[in-house]
């Protein structure tokens, strides 16, 4: 059996492979996953530095070296393409809304929605449709978990355009920055263990859109293992008159005149082990598999293929035992094995799986430089809800000192003018503006204690507790706004724009305004 390197790397920045299949005329869409043939082309490229390269040529494009593609991974859980042949309940928008309590929990989360499987008799109850399950999933118990990759696009302008072309505008797609994904590479020519180990121990560069920024990914980890992968979806012991099938990667294989057929379950029966083979139930999709040539400087032979993710429900006679299934699983079959196509696993306990659950890849992890990326967004979005903010308190302040005249009473112009000039000299230290406040306010209500002004104290009191009203209260809610009633403005919380010191300097700003209005009002 062969050695696998298993190669864990995330994706500092985008990362976009085209994907021909689905790409179209002024748009390229792009691979949800790292396809074996960027590693090889890492490999090669790099390899071809040594001297004995022409020696090693061969073995890097045979099928005693394989690539494997690499898939997302959730934390430690490395996710498979998702499985065909599961159905669920299609109901229309209303019944969507009727049903949605009957949906949830009593803590209110989405419980696990039912599912029927179609790949284990070949039927499914009237109103239902295939199973909308992601890209890519893991399955624990009688639960399939699925995923989605978020991605993103950007638009371009062509120029330099030939004489039959009109589309001078086109959009590319990228995976978002952050995943983490883990691939094998299948080693059976050992001397070349070390030297392929040694490629991976540096950052790579993959993908297209290189030069714009796109493709920088980080190695994580580079190690051989000791097992197979996705070994814990197989199925453990021998397999007598049945089994279920799963393809990992897209896969075809060749019948006898050399022409591609699918599965030839002739050839597939003798690599089991096994007589009559034939497809009980199966559940599929198939893919035109393009590519490029850079050699050559022109596009390879386009083949269709089952899709990954496919699953066949095999019958036949006889027992598949545990060691045919290893080795298939670990050799693949049909063509183009040494790109990572072929791949396949005999699935333990595949008809048990009857529920589903939508899951997010909380592995992800934000690379320095979209954390970078994002920490200046959040900076710059602090920065604009802070002065969106700013903006609405002075305008507020303005229709509070109108609407709400301060207690002249029978208080002097000098009296209030002590106070503004306080006000205004200790504006940049709003505690010790308050003491100081205070003791002006307190010594002349003494005073008028003493020069028996009953009126004038009386009025003193009043000015003190207007002034500590506003120095005392939340500044939006005595203003009455309607952000008052808000947690956060522009997503950013409101506790986070000003602190405690700032708004108490613009409730002494509110105090000076009130002042100064009432000196230019009419008399």
């Amino acid at each position: 059996m062969a050695e696998y390197l298993k190669i864990v790397l995330q994706n500092m920045e985008p990362v976009r492979i085209s994907d021909d299949s689905t790409s179209q005329i002024g748009q390229t869409a792009t691979l949800r996953y790292i396809p074996g043939t960027v590693f090889r082309g890492i490999v090669v490229n790099e390899l071809a530095k040594e001297k004995d390269f022409e020696e090693i040529k061969k073995i890097l494009f045979s099928s005693k070296v394989r690539y494997l593609n690499a898939y997302p991974t959730d934390g430690e859980r490395e996710l498979l393409p998702s499985f065909k042949g599961f159905y669920e309940d299609k109901r229309d928008e209303d019944k969507k809304n009727e049903d949605k309590k009957d949906e949830e929990g009593e803590d209110g989360k989405r419980k696990r929605k039912k599912l029927q499987n179609v790949v284990i008799n070949g039927t499914f109850e009237p109103g239902c449709k295939r199973a909308a399950l992601g890209s890519f999933c893991y399955v624990e118990g009688e639960s399939i978990h699925y995923y989605n990759v978020d991605t993103g696009s950007d638009m371009k302008i062509k120029i330099n355009l030939k004489e039959d072309e009109k589309q001078n505008v086109f959009r590319n797609e990228y995976i978002a920055a952050g995943y983490v994904f883990t691939g094998y590479i299948a080693v059976e020519e050992k001397k070349l263990k070390d030297r392929l180990k040694r490629v991976f121990d540096r950052d790579i560069i993959i993908g297209n859109g290189r030069y714009a920024g796109l493709g920088k990914c980080r190695i994580l980890s580079c190690d051989y293992v000791d097992s197979l992968p996705y070994q814990e979806y197989m199925a453990k012991g021998e397999q007598e008159g049945s089994c279920y099938m799963m393809l990992v990667s897209h896969t075809v294989m060749r019948d006898g005149k050399g022409e591609y057929c699918g599965l030839d379950l002739k050839k597939l029966g003798e690599q089991m082990g096994v007589d009559g083979l034939d497809i009980e139930y199966c559940a599929t999709s198939v893919i035109d598999v393009k590519g490029y040539n850079r050699k050559w400087g022109g596009r390879v032979p386009s083949v269709m293929m089952y899709e990954q993710g496919s699953v066949f429900h095999l019958k036949y006679t006889g027992t598949l035992t545990g060691e045919r299934m290893a080795d298939i699983c670990n050799r693949g079959i049909g063509v183009r094995r040494n790109e990572g196509f072929g791949r396949v696993l005999f699935l333990e306990d595949y008809e048990t799986v009857q529920y589903k659950k939508a899951g997010k890849i909380t592995g992800r992890i934000a690379g320095p430089e979209e954390a970078q990326r994002r920490e200046e967004d959040g900076k710059t979005l602090q920065i604009a809800a802070r002065g969106y903010y700013r903006n609405r308190l002075k305008q507020s302040m303005n229709r509070y000192v109108v609407e709400h005249p301060i207690p002249k009473g029978r208080l002097t112009n000098s009296q209030l003018g002590t106070l503004e000039s306080l006000a205004t000299a200790y504006k940049y230290e709003p505690e010790e503006a308050r003491k100081v406040i205070a003791g002006y306010l307190s010594h002349a209500d003494e005073k008028g204690k003493r020069n028996k002004k009953q009126k004038e104290k009386q009025n003193i009191r009043e000015l003190s507790d207007y002034v500590f009203g506003i120095l005392d209260a939340e500044l939006d809610v005595l203003l009455g706004m309607k952000e008052s009633s808000q947690e956060c403005i522009m997503g950013i919380p409101k506790s986070g724009l000003f602190t405690q010191r700032e708004l108490d300097k613009m409730k002494l700003d509110l105090v000076i305004k009130m002042i100064r209005y009432d000196y230019k009002k009419p008399e």
